[in-house]
């Protein structure tokens, strides 16, 4: 087996891409903006911008944290190295537990998209879907594994077509509702005092945070980019800009042109009806081609954080050591996606015995939003614990290592700790029972490899240090 991720695979044009395409824009909006606006009403441009302020502060985390140490494992090793290796452990398994999540969320619309253009009378069919949506993953699982480049080229093609499919709609859409909008534009859609009151206004945060999610990619794949300690980290802050303009774009046309019960009469397939409205058929289908495109590359995102959070892990050998293994032609962890192919495709057949597409993906959503806010609050402040011995030493380092990154970590812990009440005793046993089991296989390997993970020292941040390992690698 070959000893390592392939280096300098990728480009910050590549992993600028993988950041976009993480946060799946088309399926996010079409999976999400009849909760969103169910949740808050015409607050949920509002509820977007105030969402993207925590999502910042997480992404410059990420930023800094990267700086200091390229690893695959992103989180769990920034968390373990400088805070604590059992919440570092607790990290990872939750992203873990997350993302496949995530990745059964993705894969069923992308079946019920794929039997709307060839079996138009399955396409509400959960088991019909939930087996189209599994060939589509079994094939992305299987490029993931054929390299980090292919797929990130592959990924290319795809983003750069769906950011032209929203965009196109954008612009179309301001053009025809400016003329006739069913809501006029305001800006009171943007001001606190829009979400009515506290809880409505936490419910759209934690809508906001399942959109944001999945921009942190660029950062698991460091070892494998150009220039591993600045690219990654610097392509998940320009990811989050470009998302967070197509999302307020859309989700402003979309309240000029259509009720709120227009938007929840088509739920998980919204976007399709918006682009039907926008423009005449059959351009309006290019809508139903960026859900696809985005849908199937999201899946490819997380299949790639998955493999790479679980190669960090094993190479550390804090899981199975077999984890850490890499293809000797492809230098990826293919054992590591094997494993989430299997599992994914696996609670793909449970879900498939729900009734209605609409309450899995319901359930998931709430589900996913919570264990995020955990996993991303943990980066926040793993951030400021890492660089606490400099914060002082300059308004810019107080700010952008400390105050945002904390502020948004708390801020996400407080979110899911309001909200896990509201989501009933099923979806909340289940986020937390998730979590929880994670620490069944970190007392098992603890005690079996006994990993240094456990026992070296944390870490901080050294300014003097930080020096003399610049000289040094300038030299060389």
């Amino acid at each position: 087996m070959a000893k390592g991720l392939k280096q300098n695979a990728l480009s910050i044009v590549d992993t600028v891409t993988l950041a976009v395409a993480g946060t799946a824009p088309s399926y996010s909006l079409n999976a999400t903006t009849a909760a969103l606006v169910a949740a808050v009403g015409l607050a949920a441009p509002g509820a977007l911008l105030y969402g993207a302020l925590p999502m910042f502060g997480i992404s410059f985390a990420f930023k800094y944290l990267n700086e200091w140490r390229a690893d695959a494992g992103t989180a769990y090793a920034w968390v373990g190295r400088s805070v604590n290796p059992y919440l570092g452990f607790l990290s990872a398994w939750t992203f873990l537990t997350l993302s496949t999540a995530f990745m059964v969320a993705a894969a069923l619309p992308v079946g019920v998209i794929t039997l709307a253009w060839v079996a138009p009378q399955l396409q509400d069919n959960v088991l019909a879907s939930a087996i189209v949506g599994g060939m589509w993953f079994a094939a992305v699982a299987t490029l993931t594994i054929l390299g980090v480049h292919l797929a990130a080229s592959f990924q290319k093609v795809m983003t750069a077509i769906e950011a032209i499919a929203l965009l196109v709609l954008a612009i179309a859409a301001l053009v025809k509702f400016s003329a006739a909008p069913q809501n006029p534009f305001s800006l009171s859609w943007f001001s606190p005092a829009a979400f009515g009151n506290f809880p409505t206004f936490m419910a759209g945060m934690l809508i906001a945070v399942f959109y944001f999610f999945g921009w942190d990619v660029s950062s698991n794949v460091a070892e494998e980019s150009e220039d591993s300690n600045s690219t990654p980290g610097n392509s998940g802050v320009i990811g989050m800009v470009g998302i967070v303009i197509l999302f307020m774009l859309i989700q402003v046309t979309v309240q000029m042109g259509m009720t709120a019960e227009m938007v929840e009469a088509n739920g998980t397939n919204f976007l399709a009806a918006f682009g039907d409205l926008v423009l005449p058929r059959p351009w309006g289908q290019i809508a139903v081609l960026a859900v696809l495109l985005s849908t199937v590359g999201t899946i490819e995102t997380q299949m790639t954080q998955c493999a790479r959070t679980l190669f960090s892990m094993g190479r550390d050998r804090v899981i199975h050591e077999k984890f850490a293994e890499i293809h000797p032609r492809f230098q990826t962890p293919w054992l590591a996606g094997l494993v989430i192919t299997v599992l994914a495709l696996f609670l793909m057949i449970l879900s498939s015995t729900s009734a209605s597409i609409g309450g899995v993906m319901s359930s998931l959503i709430s589900s996913i939003g919570i264990m995020v806010c955990f996993y991303y609050g943990m980066t926040g402040l793993a951030c400021a614990y890492y660089y606490r011995k400099v914060l002082l030493r300059s308004r810019k380092d107080l700010f952008m290592k400390g105050i945002w990154p904390v502020s948004s970590a708390i801020f996400l812990l407080i979110l899911a700790v309001i909200q896990i009440p509201s989501l009933g005793w099923s979806v909340s046993l289940f986020t937390l029972g998730a979590i929880a089991i994670g620490c069944l296989p970190m007392i098992y390997f603890r005690l079996r490899y006994r990993s240094p993970f456990y026992f070296e020292a944390s870490e901080w941040y050294d300014p003097d240090a930080a020096k003399v390992k610049k000289r040094v690698l300038e030299k060389v």
